[in-house]
C-alpha cells in the first residue's frame, strides 16, 4: 500500500517541485538586467501566482502528508523578501506621529478638473481638498482644464507653491506631472529619461530648515492597446490553447519586454542622479508602471525603503482596470524618513490608478 501511495504522489510531488522553482525564478528575476534578458525579466509578472500555487500545495500537503508540505515552504523562507515586497503586513507604524509630512502620489488619468455644471462638485478636487496632504504629486495631470474650474482656483490657492511639468513633447499637454506643495519649492528639474510620453521632475523643497528632494516619476507606459488588453485578460481567464491567439501574445510580450527595458534604462538614470545628492531626505513617488517584483523597483530600493512595505498591509493594488492587478504605483523614501499609515485607497475611483499616500517623519 505504501508502494502504490509513493506512486500516486510522485507527479504530484514532481508538479511541486516545479511550481516551487518556478517561484523562486520569479522572485530574483529582479537581479535580470531587462536590456539583456528581457523575456525573464517579465518573470516578476508571475510572482502573485506562483505564490498562491505553492500556498495551495502547503494546504493540501498539511491535509493528506505533512512532511510533503516542506517543499513549498522552504521555497515560501527562500522568497520571504519578495513576499512581503509584494504582500507586506505591518501591526506597527499604522498611527502616525504629530510631526510627520504627509505626501499624496495619484495618476488621476488626465481627468478633467472642471464640474459638468457651475454647482456640480468635481469627485478629484473634492478628494484632493479633503486628503490633507502637505505635498501632493500628481501624473497625467490636465493643465488645460486648471484655469477654467473655480473649484480648482480654490484648490490651488491651498498649495501656494506648485510646478506643472509636461512630458518632452511638449504637444502632449495631458501628461502634464505636477507638485502641490504647502512649503516653498525651491528648484525644479526635469530629469531627461529619454521618454517622448512618460517623464520624471525633481523638486527640492524646503521643510523647515531642511531641504526634501523629491523625484516625481512617471516611468515608460506599456502602450498597450484595447486589443492587447484583451488577449491579456483571455490569456488570465481562459488560457485554453484554442483560445490562445500566437501572432496577438506574442504582440503583447513584445510590447511588455520593450516597456520593460525602457523602464530599467529609466531607473538607473534616476538612481545616479539621486547618488548626487547629499541632503539626507530624499522620495522617490508616482506611477513606475511596475510592479514590486521588478528591476525598476530593486534599482530604486538600493538606498531608498518602500513607504508601503513599511507601514502598509496587503497587496496594495494600485491599478485597477483590466485584471492588472499589481502595485504599480509607489512611495519610496530616504533612510532619513521614517514612514508610517502608508495605503493605497480603493474608494478613489474617477483614474485608472487608486492614489497612494503616507506620512514621513524626519529623524532628527
Amino acid at each position: 500500500m505504501k508502494w502504490i501511495l509513493r506512486i500516486l504522489f510522485l507527479p504530484i510531488l514532481v508538479v511541486n517541485l516545479a511550481v516551487a522553482l518556478m517561484l523562486i525564478g520569479c522572485a530574483y528575476s529582479a537581479l535580470l538586467p531587462p536590456a539583456t534578458l528581457p523575456l525573464l525579466s517579465l518573470a516578476g509578472l508571475a510572482f502573485p501566482f506562483t505564490l498562491a500555487g505553492n500556498i495551495l500545495f502547503i494546504i493540501a500537503w498539511l491535509l493528506v502528508r505533512r512532511r510533503h508540505a516542506w517543499l513549498s515552504i522552504i521555497a515560501c523562507l527562500i522568497c520571504l523578501p519578495q513576499i512581503r515586497a509584494f504582500v507586506p503586513i505591518n501591526m506597527d507604524h499604522q498611527k502616525a506621529p504629530e510631526e510627520t509630512i504627509k505626501l499624496l502620489s495619484y495618476n488621476i488619468l488626465s481627468t478633467n478638473l472642471t464640474p459638468a455644471t457651475a454647482n456640480s462638485e468635481n469627485p478629484l478636487i473634492t478628494y484632493l481638498e479633503g486628503c490633507d496632504a502637505d505635498i501632493i504629486c500628481l501624473q497625467e495631470f490636465p493643465f488645460a482644464s486648471l484655469n477654467s474650474s473655480a473649484k480648482a482656483k480654490k484648490l490651488l490657492a491651498d498649495y501656494p507653491y506648485r510646478s506643472y511639468n509636461v512630458s518632452k513633447d511638449s504637444e502632449l499637454a495631458a501628461n502634464y506631472l505636477c507638485c502641490l506643495s504647502k512649503y516653498p519649492i525651491l528648484s525644479v528639474k526635469k530629469l531627461d529619461i529619454g521618454s517622448t510620453s512618460n517623464g520624471c521632475t525633481k523638486y527640492c523643497i524646503l521643510h523647515d530648515t531642511d531641504t526634501i528632494v523629491v523625484y516625481n516619476c512617471h516611468l515608460e507606459s506599456n502602450h498597450l492597446d484595447s486589443e492587447n488588453k484583451s488577449t491579456y485578460e483571455q490569456l488570465l481567464t481562459n488560457p485554453k490553447k484554442e483560445n490562445i491567439k500566437v501572432d496577438e501574445t506574442k504582440a503583447l510580450v513584445k510590447k511588455l519586454r520593450d516597456a520593460s527595458a525602457k523602464r530599467a534604462e529609466q531607473a538607473d538614470i534616476i538612481a545616479a542622479d539621486m547618488r548626487q545628492e547629499t541632503t539626507p531626505y530624499i522620495i522617490v513617488c508616482g506611477d513606475f508602471n511596475d510592479s514590486p517584483i521588478s528591476y525598476t523597483r530593486r534599482v530604486l530600493t538600493r538606498e531608498l525603503d518602500d513607504a508601503f512595505v513599511v507601514s502598509g498591509n496587503g497587496p496594495g493594488i494600485s491599478y485597477n482596470r483590466n485584471k492588472m492587478y499589481y502595485r504599480i504605483d509607489h512611495i519610496l523614501h530616504s533612510r532619513g524618513f521614517d514612514s508610517y499609515a502608508c495605503k493605497v485607497d480603493h474608494t478613489m475611483k474617477v483614474s485608472d490608478h487608486y492614489p497612494i499616500s503616507c506620512y514621513l517623519e524626519k529623524y532628527r
